[in-house]
């Protein structure tokens, strides 16, 4: 070879590998001559002096040399069984285990024993380096071999596939015949499985024409390629049309085509062909079963997931732990969270990190947060590994009671596991703080992610929008779009909802026109209710009304009931009446339409037209949804209805009230107090007071308290919080079904616009 200090780090030789091999257990599975590796260092130490002192380098190998020139007089020199194949064991173990300094070192050997003229040896230095990452060696051993032999060739391809260097492979293919080669089997299976991960249809279409040609499809490996490749390019029918012309089929081809129609959401297909596969005598392995349980769950069909589940069990896999989590998933899929439990715990010992994500990850599919934080609680006591899988749906399971406390005590577990810069936990972390009402939380998250995506924008983007800092988001929408990420629905969506939040008519209008024109994102039925949101909550009901009647999709009860809403807050009879014929239209069990219209007719003097209100929700057996606050205190959630007494605290928590009340009374602000006097009968007992007082009794002093509603927070309670804010010198934090309101000092976050 030319220079080999520049593939190798060229050093004094020495077959010292305690540095080399980080596991020396590894060396056992490699067949090395005892002699060769596991001897110790002395005598290793003097078969490099005989390799200095060869005379002149030969490809008759070493171990020719050595029995040429025996042992040395004092018996230190060992007899050495080096040779060719020997070599080529050696290397393929390196790239199989990654052990590129190792590698490097045999590297050296083979140069100074003169074999680096032997293609062979060549051959096996080119896939070692590939399969280590080193690209750049490998190109230089092939660039300086005397003969390229499509063996070479092959490898380089596959080290260029797995380098994610696709054009390189495919130059180095055009090439073949330039060099007096012919592609064989591998040759192409390795081009389709490029095809297939670049989703380069009409390539693989030219490939497969070749393999036509060259009579390659009767061997099952290439065809196998062909059909992975046409499942990857999600061209199932050119798939099942291949699949069904294969003059031979295996386990590999079944999987291949099965797992191409689950992929594809072809699920009923799917299962009948491994109903087929059986039929033709070819039973399926545990990654078939997975494919299929995962098709069977999403059909829904229960009965014949059981009759699955009770062939599994026949064959013995259903403990395993891709068969087993499979069930799990299946089951949670289906609802059945019980059965996925219980398949679980049938799992005992063989349960693995990937098991317990599934159960987690269902639970909380399936709204049981307080059973997936059990579950999440009974892994981290239990010592096992938790990694982002785990993560990400634990976040979701606090985001959704919402649970600070939770929040905080995963975060640790986030940080402990040094998965505080992972992107998607990241995300899932800034969603829960979100929802739990921490921006600053969410904000201090967002800054140690080291390679924030569109997601993780969103989501702090979505932060500010809900928590009451619209500037802040439009700020930050705009530093995303600078930064080079291109925005989707959600990033526009939170926006919008930002500049509705805090009347920024301009602003808002602006946005949702550049992200028409310039960012080519279709608006989404989101999209315009928040539009409708925007202009109604201003008060410009009439161009909301128009903004209803252009919009190029059928209006739905969702955007209608943004200008309901926006008619109740300005008093305009006239379009609520006419937006509530629309929204009953499309959904006539909607209570909030019924309560709305009562309301109004009530305020206007129509008091006939309320009480015919009332008479149909009652002959509809329609029933408004009672409201209902909750808090989270000691880890625990304590809810509230209106004047509710169930709770053991009621007492002190009735007795807090009236202190807080009297003390509103005293205050200086004499002509907001009054109107909370002249409410008191009627909204006193509210359930976002209760659990406001009830957190004022409960927490430790200077602790915000944040509370939770299902519904939108009523003018006298807003009112109230504020009172109380500045009162008792406490930050409260009130979420109701719409967004996020600080109270702090006597006033709102909102500004008083909500």
């Amino acid at each position: 070879m030319a220079s080999i200090s520049k593939i190798c780090l060229y050093k004094p030789f020495s077959l010292s590998f305690a540095g080399s091999v980080k596991d020396q257990t590894l060396l056992q599975r490699c067949n090395f001559p005892a002699t060769c590796i596991l001897r110790e260092q002395v005598p290793l130490k003097n078969e490099c002096r005989v390799f200095a002192r060869m005379p002149e380098r030969t490809g008759t190998g070493v171990s020719t040399y050595l029995r040429e020139t025996g042992t040395g007089e004092n018996g230190d020199y060992a007899r050495n069984d080096l040779d060719i194949s020997h070599l080529i064991s050696v290397l393929k173990f390196c790239g199989g285990e990654g052990c590129l300094e190792f590698g490097r070192t045999y590297h050296g050997l083979i140069a100074k024993t003169g074999l680096d003229g032997d293609e062979f040896v060549n051959t096996s230095l080119i896939d070692m380096y590939a399969k280590c990452g080193d690209i750049d060696s490998a190109v230089m051993v092939f660039n300086q071999m005397p003969r390229l032999d499509v063996a070479s060739c092959n490898c380089l391809i596959s080290g260029y596939a797995n380098c994610g260097l696709f054009e390189e492979a495919f130059r180095l293919f055009m090439n073949y015949e330039s060099w007096g080669n012919k592609p064989n089997s591998y040759t192409y299976s390795s081009m389709l499985a490029i095809c297939g991960t670049l989703s380069a249809i009409e390539e693989g279409k030219q490939l497969h024409a070749q393999v036509v040609k060259m009579q390659y499809l009767s061997e099952t490996a290439v065809s196998n390629a062909l059909l992975t490749m046409y499942c990857k390019c999600e061209a199932m029918a050119d798939a099942e049309s291949l699949f069904e012309r294969l003059p031979q089929r295996n386990i590999v081809s079944w999987t291949a085509i099965i797992h191409g129609l689950y992929q594809h959401e072809g699920f009923e297909k799917a299962m009948r062909l491994c109903c087929l596969m059986r039929e033709s005598g070819i039973e399926p392995n545990d990654y078939t079963f997975t494919i299929a349980l995962a098709s069977c769950g999403n059909m829904k069909n229960i009965d014949n997931c059981r009759l699955l589940h009770g062939l599994v069990i026949k064959k013995g896999m259903a403990l395993g732990e891709f068969v087993g989590t499979a069930l799990i998933d299946m089951y949670s899929e289906l609802r059945e969270t019980d059965d996925a439990e219980k398949q679980f715990k049938e799992m005992g010992n063989l349960t693995s990190k990937v098991s317990r994500n599934a159960l987690i990850k269902g639970l909380v599919q399936n709204e049981k947060a307080n059973e997936a934080l059990d579950a999440f609680s009974e892994m981290v006591r239990k010592d096992a590994a938790c990694d982002e899988f785990t993560f990400s749906p634990i976040l979701k399971a606090c985001a959704s009671l919402p649970s600070f406390m939770s929040c905080q005590q995963i975060h640790a577990q986030v940080v402990k596991a040094n998965f505080d810069k992972n992107t998607h936990v990241g995300s899932s972390l800034i969603e829960a703080y979100t929802r739990c009402g921490s921006v600053e939380d969410a904000e201090k998250v967002f800054s140690r992610i080291s390679a924030p995506d569109v997601v993780s924008w969103n989501s702090v983007i979505k932060a500010y929008s809900q928590n009451g800092n619209p500037r802040r988001a439009i700020s930050l929408f705009r530093r995303m779009i600078i930064k080079g990420f291109r925005p989707t629905g959600s990033t526009f969506l939170a926006v919008l909802s930002a500049c509705s939040h805090s009347g920024k008519i301009q602003d808002g209008q602006e946005i949702f026109q550049s992200m028409i024109n310039e960012f080519g994102v279709s608006p989404e039925e989101a999209h315009y209710s928040c539009m409708v949101d925007l202009l109604g909550r201003s008060g410009q009901i009439e161009k909301a009304l128009d903004f209803i009647n252009n919009t190029p999709i059928k209006p739905t009860a969702s955007i209608w009931r943004p200008l309901l809403a926006a008619c109740r807050c300005h008093n305009n009879l006239r379009i609520a009446e006419f937006a509530a014929k629309h929204i009953l239209a499309m959904d006539p069990n909607d209570a909030t339409v019924y309560v709305t219209l009562s309301n109004m007719y009530i305020e206007a003097g129509l008091l006939e037209n309320a009480e015919n209100q009332r008479k149909l929700m009652k002959l509809k057996e329609i029933t408004k949804e009672p409201g209902c606050s909750w808090i989270e205190v000691n880890n625990k959630i304590h809810k509230f209805f209106s004047r509710d007494r169930t709770h053991p605290e009621s007492e002190k928590i009735y007795d807090k009230l009236k202190q807080i009340m009297m003390l509103i009374k005293g205050t200086a602000y004499s002509t907001n107090a009054d109107s909370l006097q002249v409410k008191e009968d009627f909204c006193l007992y509210h359930s976002e007071k209760l659990a406001v007082c009830f957190g004022l009794i409960s927490l430790a002093a200077g602790k915000p308290v944040r509370i939770f509603k299902n519904l939108r927070v009523c003018t006298d309670c807003h009112m109230f919080m504020k009172f109380a804010s500045m009162i008792t010198d406490r930050v409260i934090i009130l979420s109701d079904n719409y967004r996020f309101h600080h109270f702090n000092k006597g006033g709102c976050s909102c500004g008083d616009y909500w």
